[in-house]
């Protein structure tokens, strides 16, 4: 498209070297990927600098170069002086208001649900997705599960695990509004709000599910951790918060002026939505929801009073988007969660329940949720993750000792670790580092191992998982899955079973 530069009003620039009216087709921020015509932003990453990737970008065909380096930007414009060189103050802020201008804003087209919190965000949006699918508003899900539209699950390529970088996020959104999809939720990490991959558009709803320590590697300080998912907040028209957190929610409530839904698990908060009277069976969860003093029989096949929580952020969302309660009471019981989050699987005699867990709480609230299903034993698996802030391995190791009669301790995307060294610091949080605790230097052998120590009638929690199908192993994306190596696993000893019996 053409764009006039001193014109429009969404892209903000200090100055403007080159023609101010130009064709712009599509925002890069990686050089290889630049075709004719595209806008190139020089993005600073924590390994490259994008300013030093001008020269392959212009040989290349950009159009538009955008960057912070003011001086570099007007050498380069006397070389080439048919294009158009932008200087920015935050080059990150500039592509996200590049790509909602080059996208002719289609996000406004979009019902939007962003979904911030420590854990449970995958979750959430999960529920999300199936309830306003059921609810027939086509929503497309967005996050660490990857892209699956109301129809299927479809190969678009993400630069970052969970949320896209600005310029894919847009992309994609005139993807699904081309195909036909009306909503998308979306999870919205810390360091994509901070890194502004979700500024310059509003939410039509934003979920806080919960803060506790994490991404700390990235932060550094809890206080920063906070201020990052408190960003969500400050770009949404409608707010849903976890009155039981103890993290974030006060300072929300305190500083959100908008539409607000809050929700609960103790019936004495007097949250909008709380749920009580909470049973769980084989087949799932029974519990009373109440809204606004309204009293309404509720069951979901979900497991765990920290999913009953999540479920309830799915249903304020359908609230705040103006759904009847008889409507969402009624999909519920046909609620689907996301694949590896609870994932309850049958193999000889054994239930295998996956579950992304990876925080110390998410670790605590998952064995007390596995806990209540009956079993003979428990043998559960436990992964400090390489790529992560390492002073939590050993509270993971904390959190489930004394709660299994197994546990497997090894290695999630050990990243440039080594995972000996990641073992060990795990380890450390352990008090009694007895007979019953077995180590595997990579997730592929702890998998089987856990299912090797397994017998009839126990569970295995495998607990942890791989990002978009693979291991993070020095820098490389490794294919890893977890339902191929069990499945294999079950093969071949139904195998030899069938050989010994019959030799």
């Amino acid at each position: 498209m053409i764009i006039n530069m001193m014109k429009q009003n969404k892209v903000h620039f200090k100055r403007i070297y080159g023609a101010s009216s130009t064709i712009a087709n599509t925002v890069r921020f990686n050089s290889r990927q630049v075709t004719n015509d595209d806008v190139f932003v020089c993005v600073k990453g924590t390994n490259h600098d994008g300013h030093a990737y001008i020269e392959d970008a212009l040989a290349q065909g950009a159009s538009v170069v955008i960057g912070t380096d003011e001086d570099l930007l007007k050498r380069y414009y006397l070389e080439h002086e048919d294009r158009t060189f932008l200087a920015v103050e935050d080059a990150r802020l500039a592509m996200a208001q590049m790509a909602v201008l080059l996208s002719d804003n289609v996000w406004e087209k979009l019902t939007t649900v962003g979904v911030t919190g420590t854990n449970g965000k995958t979750t959430v949006a999960a529920y999300v997705h199936s309830l306003l699918n059921q609810l027939q508003l086509k929503t497309t899900s967005i996050g660490t599960c990857g892209i699956i539209t109301s129809k299927e699950k479809i190969d678009f390529f993400k630069s970052t695990p969970t949320t896209p970088e600005s310029a894919d996020l847009h992309a994609l959104f005139q993807k699904l509004e081309a195909d036909g999809e009306k909503a998308v939720v979306m999870e919205a990490t810390s360091i994509a709000l901070d890194q502004k991959r979700t500024a310059a558009m509003t939410f039509d709803v934003a979920i806080h599910t919960n803060l506790t320590p994490e991404h700390l590697e990235f932060h550094e300080t809890m206080e920063n951790y906070k201020r990052a998912k408190l960003k969500l907040f400050q770009q949404t028209k409608r707010a849903i918060v976890n009155l039981d957190d103890k993290g974030m929610a006060q300072e929300i409530l305190n500083s959100y002026q908008g539409d607000l839904l809050t929700y609960s698990l103790n019936p004495k908060s007097k949250a909008d939505v709380i749920a009580q009277q909470i049973r769980t069976d084989v087949h799932g969860t029974n519990f009373e929801l109440v809204i606004h003093g309204k009293v309404y029989a509720a069951k979901a096949p979900i497991f765990g009073q920290y999913n009953v929580a999540n479920l309830l952020s799915a249903i304020c969302t359908a609230i705040q988007l103006g759904y009847g309660m008889g409507a969402i009471v009624e999909v519920l019981k046909t609620i689907e969660s996301p694949e590896g989050r609870f994932e309850v699987l049958e193999f000889g005699g054994r239930k295998i329940i996956l579950d992304y867990a990876h925080t110390p709480v998410a670790l605590d609230q998952l064995l007390t949720a596995v806990h209540t299903i009956p079993h003979k034993r428990i043998i559960a698996t436990v992964m400090g993750v390489g790529i992560r802030d390492h002073s939590k391995m050993p509270e993971m190791a904390k959190a489930v000792e004394g709660r299994a009669d197994e546990i497997v301790v090894s290695v999630d995307h050990p990243g440039y670790e080594d995972p000996k060294d990641v073992i060990k610091k795990v380890c450390e949080g352990f008090s009694n580092k007895g007979e019953h605790i077995s180590t595997a230097e990579t997730r592929a052998e702890a998998v089987r191992l856990a299912l090797e120590l397994s017998s009839k009638g126990d569970i295995v929690l495998i607990t942890g998982g791989q990002i978009n199908g693979a291991q993070l192993v020095k820098g490389e994306a490794i294919p890893h899955s977890d339902h191929a190596i069990i499945q294999d696993y079950f093969t071949n000893a139904t195998s030899e079973i069938m050989q010994s019996t019959f030799s």
